[in-house]
């Protein structure tokens, strides 16, 4: 029987972006780099280089980009918005042509490092989990779905 470790709305919570961002993780990792800004596609429209530029810094915040980017909170859309000298209203444009979140994320996930796992890497990955579990009175406090070989 699966073990569900959080309700319906946490789960909800997590997959989106936070209600309200201190300041200090707006300025770390909402702050565009000269390297960052040279990934942004100039060719594109302005609501796409807004689009962009919060993937990218969502990526980078939190791992994983959530489906709707509307969510941000507005400090967030506002300080990348002054950066890029946009609107903030302009990202609701973002992503008219289906491809573009995606030919977006790509790029972002290759610029920023990021690769798809494989097998190899999951067993490696979950070698070094069950070992850091196995550091506490409880390796329960870490759970890890382990595959086949280990």
């Amino acid at each position: 029987m699966p073990i569900q470790f959080f309700t319906d709305a946490e789960r909800q919570r997590l997959n989106n972006f936070p209600l309200e961002i201190q300041y200090q993780d707006l300025a770390t990792f909402f702050t565009l780099s000269e390297s960052d800004k040279a990934q942004i596609p100039t060719y594109s429209s302005i609501h796409n280089r807004l689009g962009f530029a919060l993937q990218l810094c969502a990526l980078r915040f939190m791992g994983f980009v959530p489906d709707d980017l509307l969510d941000a909170p507005p400090a967030i859309i506002d300080y990348l918005a002054r950066q890029l000298g946009a609107s903030s209203d302009t990202l609701a444009e973002y992503g008219s042509r289906s491809q573009t979140r995606t030919e977006h994320l790509r790029m972002i996930m290759q610029y920023l490092g990021f690769r798809r796992g494989s097998e190899e890497y999951f067993h490696e990955f979950s070698t070094w989990l069950v070992s850091r579990a196995l550091e506490h009175d409880k390796p329960s406090l870490l759970p890890c779905m382990i595959s086949k070989g280990c």
